[in-house]
């Protein structure tokens, strides 16, 4: 699922649905251990933010709720937030019961491509929260 290198250049598949979660996950990269926030996942891949020092194409091991740790590849790293592709898709069975038991119903300001114009965008929904 990593993509196939052809003539140099990677060819990735169509991601599917992002579905929004706040789940502490365990993740793994060599000696590296830690709890980080799960912020979306679909079969493909997870948004995780509170990473370390991780690099695009890195491989760690991340421990979704109930499940053996899942091999994953850096796919891109923003700050303290990066996208992990799984080596292997979840099965459907499994990614429907994740969003069952875990997923969170909340609306998307935006793409999880743009971290920080969502951060600005929440910073202006609070201070008109504040206001009104």
């Amino acid at each position: 699922m990593w993509g196939e290198t052809v003539v140099n250049e990677t060819v990735r598949t169509p991601r599917g649905q992002r579905i929004a979660f706040d789940v502490a996950v365990r993740y793994r990269q060599g000696s590296s251990r830690a709890t980080v926030l799960l912020r979306n996942l679909t079969r493909e891949g997870a948004r995780i933010e509170g990473v370390g020092h991780l690099r695009v194409g890195d491989v760690a091991m991340i421990q979704l709720p109930g499940l053996a740790p899942k091999a994953a590849k850096v796919a891109w790293r923003r700050e303290h937030a990066a996208g992990f592709e799984f080596e292997r898709p979840l099965h459907p069975d499994i990614f429907d019961k994740l969003v069952e038991k875990h997923a969170i119903p909340r609306a998307r300001l935006i793409s999880d491509l743009e971290p920080e114009v969502e951060a600005a965008r929440l910073v202006q929904l609070k201070r008109a929260l504040r206001v009104a």
